[in-house]
């Protein structure tokens, strides 16, 4: 009874007391979850540091994480699992606080469509067996839309990403090789309970059941599509005024009912101040509607789903926590820490995590995560 009061960080501590606590824990699970903010360093250092909204500002520092990881890139998050990337593009998954790990399979093992050989340290051959076929040399590989679920206690995951802009590959528990399907990406990829959305330029929304042996589709919507409108579209406000652009990304959000939210950000080219407008797909599934208000939902940009605010202590309703934009391969703007924030739809005002937060490090990347 105790355990199930306590927020993270009390947790935590709580369970440190003496053996009796700490068998407590392992049937409990701390009852505050409200997202954290992870700051991760420039490479080479083998800490991070995780910012709490809860505890007045408090920050903490994970250390001796290992080299592996002060040389790898997040790709994602699932709640205190990281996807992650190192220099020679082998990837694993890593809990940050029990530093249990797990080795994916290698980007080589691929079954299906695209072929991909190691002929160097950093340099790979790619083989597609589409079309005509063709083959290239391609010194860092494309991993985009990366996607991740595992269950907390099983450890069973599944993780998804859209490999060299071709081909969609998936791995499981248990798998010593990377499956391929052909669902082609052009938005964004939400998995959840088995079930891979993917939002597309023309703004539908469709839904394939991974549960079987191959993905089989059960939902495609039908939206009046706008040929006008496509996603990322960057577009040039001022042009007397020089290079100054909107930079536009949207994110395909499933709620904690099921809903499909869409999600705009917007920011100038050379500016911070960012702005937000939300769509919900209407009961017809043809409709985009523009709505203003969340109730008392909010939205977990970086995990593409809600949480409740009246069944978690601490999480601010009607609001959007959002970490950035993480490819500026496609916007060509460079992440900056004002990027990390807490947007009101009530009020339209950001709130950002203290300066001191970042003065002491220089850092390369920073999520929101909910930590269990």
């Amino acid at each position: 009874m105790v355990f199930e009061r306590l927020g993270f960080s009390d947790f935590q501590r709580a369970k440190s007391v003496c053996p009796f606590w700490r068998s407590a824990s392992i049937e409990s699970a701390p009852n505050n979850q409200i997202p954290w903010m992870i700051l991760f360093p420039d490479k080479g250092k083998d800490y991070c540091l995780l910012f709490n909204p809860e505890e007045n500002n408090k920050t903490y520092r994970i250390q001796d994480l290992g080299v592996n990881f002060a040389n790898s890139h997040c790709l994602a998050i699932c709640g205190s699992w990281f996807f992650m990337r190192d220099p020679r593009y082998k990837l694993y998954i890593m809990n940050l606080f029990t530093r249990e790990r797990i080795d994916l399979p290698s980007v080589e093992s691929q079954v299906g469509m695209l072929k991909i050989e190691r002929t160097t340290d950093d340099m790979f051959l790619v083989t597609s067996k589409e079309g005509i076929g063709y083959k290239y040399n391609q010194e860092d590989l494309r991993i985009d839309l990366p996607f991740f679920w595992i269950d907390q206690k099983t450890k069973d995951y599944f993780v998804t990403c859209y490999l060299e802009g071709r081909v969609t590959a998936y791995a499981e528990n248990g798998d010593k090789f990377w499956k391929q399907a052909d669902l082609k990406i052009t938005g964004d990829v939400v998995y959840k309970e088995h079930k891979l959305y993917l939002y597309d330029y023309k703004r539908d929304v469709k839904v394939f059941d991974f549960s079987g042996d191959s993905p089989r589709k059960i939902v495609e919507t039908q939206v009046n599509h706008d040929p006008l409108c496509t996603k990322g579209m960057s577009r040039r406000v001022y042009p007397e005024l020089g290079d100054v652009w909107d930079i536009k990304d949207t994110h395909l959000v499933v709620t904690v009912k099921g809903e499909f939210l869409r999600v705009k950000s917007i920011v100038k080219s050379d500016g911070d101040v960012w702005s937000f407008r939300i769509y919900k797909m209407d009961s017809s599934q043809s409709e985009w509607e523009k709505i203003t208000s969340l109730g008392d939902e909010a939205i977990l940009l970086d995990q593409r789903t809600t949480a409740l605010a009246t069944a978690v202590q601490g999480i601010k309703r009607n609001s959007i926590y959002f970490s950035g934009i993480h490819h500026d391969y496609v916007f060509h703007r460079v992440w900056s820490e004002k990027d990390i924030l807490n947007y009101s739809l009530d009020t339209h005002k950001i709130e950002r995590p203290p300066p001191s937060f970042f003065s002491n490090v220089q850092s390369s990347d920073a999520r929101w995560f909910v930590p269990n």
